[in-house]
């Protein structure tokens, strides 16, 4: 029960924040320059349907092989628990992401100056030199290339981290996502009150001077960012979105969120938290954030998981154990319950 408690209290977190992002979007979008076409909520509503019946599916298959008692049926029974558990908290993700791209880009829209010169003074007040950084790791072919490895590995930890948790300790996988969620509000309050464009866009150096990385390092969002910022209107499709946030780091929260997340799996733990520690290094050189940017990010990190730490509450290990994984045999015979807790947000880069 206490574990099914903690599940409802990280949904509840989830949706609300879905719904702060939505009611902030709806506020600002009428006085914004950004327009978004119709067709996102018809994506919306399909991705919503396919959730949904992958849902009712999973529970029927639960339903039709509760009675087999065979290694084979309860195999298909936890394996149906666990993708309808997925099923259940993307029905809260995508939403989120949703309503937290679109307040990505409302926020963008703006035409207060950029605060770049200021980002850029505090890593000099903190002795750090961005272009002596990027000479120094671009001098080094190796560096550079692992650099630029650890930086686009991150998006490819997504997918196979909802994987693991969703068929291992139930509420690991709300939990996770409840992190993104907060993350989500913190990094889309930070982006809104500091507008940047990002290290490249500031100190503008030359192709040769990072040959070793990608060509358009740290510089993706640049064109979509200032034609936000011009004041046309801008037609906005959710799905083929740039993350613009350059303050604070969301690739630095979000690798530590994950290495977070993984604490139950010693196995993977320490791996992952060196690739995810060189990420965070690549998020200025590879990434173009100025590295106050990626003080910000961990604090956001920090700031997040005792959120969802303090939501959650103190919860003894027991109730933690007890929902077991949903290949325990134990826990086979019975399906997990059809109250899922939640799902999360944004990746702005």
């Amino acid at each position: 029960m206490a574990v099914r408690s903690s599940e409802f209290r990280l949904a509840a977190t989830i949706a609300t924040v879905a719904l702060a992002f939505f009611v902030a979007d709806f506020f600002y979008f009428r006085h914004s320059s950004v327009i978004l076409d119709l067709d996102n909520w018809f994506e919306l509503a399909k991705v919503m349907m396919v959730l949904a019946a992958i849902f009712v599916v999973m529970r029927l298959v639960e339903w039709r092989i509760e009675k087999d008692k065979s290694w084979i049926g309860r195999l298909i029974a936890s394996s149906a628990a666990a993708v309808r558990l997925m099923a259940a908290n993307a029905s809260l993700f995508v939403p989120l992401s949703f309503a937290s791209v679109w307040f990505m880009y409302l926020a963008s829209a703006t035409n207060r100056p950029l605060m770049d010169q200021t980002l850029a003074a505090l890593d000099a007040a903190i002795g750090f030199d961005w272009r002596a950084f990027l000479d120094f790791t671009n001098r080094q072919p190796l560096v550079a290339d692992t650099l630029v490895f650890a930086y686009h590995a991150l998006g490819r930890q997504l997918p196979l981290l909802f994987i693991l948790l969703g068929f291992a300790k139930r509420p690991r996988l709300t939990e996770f996502i409840a992190l993104l969620a907060v993350s989500s509000a913190l990094t889309g309050a930070l982006m809104w009150l500091v507008p940047a464009a990002g290290a490249y866009a500031y100190f503008q150096p030359q192709p040769v001077d990072f040959s070793n990385f990608t060509a358009r390092a740290g510089m993706w969002h640049f064109t979509e960012l200032m034609r936000i910022r011009s004041g046309e209107p801008f037609d906005l499709f959710v799905t083929r979105a740039e993350g613009l946030v350059t303050f604070p780091s969301y690739h630095t929260a979000l690798g530590i969120m994950i290495v977070y997340a993984l604490r139950d799996y010693r196995w993977l733990l320490w791996s992952v938290g060196c690739l995810n520690a060189v990420m965070i290094i690549s998020t200025l050189p590879e990434g173009g954030h100025h590295l106050i940017d990626v003080v910000a990010g961990a604090m956001v990190a920090a700031v997040s998981i005792l959120a969802v730490r303090f939501v959650v509450g103190d919860e003894p290990s027991a109730a933690i154990a007890s929902a077991g994984s949903t290949l325990n045999p134990a826990h086979l015979k019975t399906p997990t319950s059809t109250s899922p807790p939640a799902s999360a947000g944004p990746f702005p880069p």
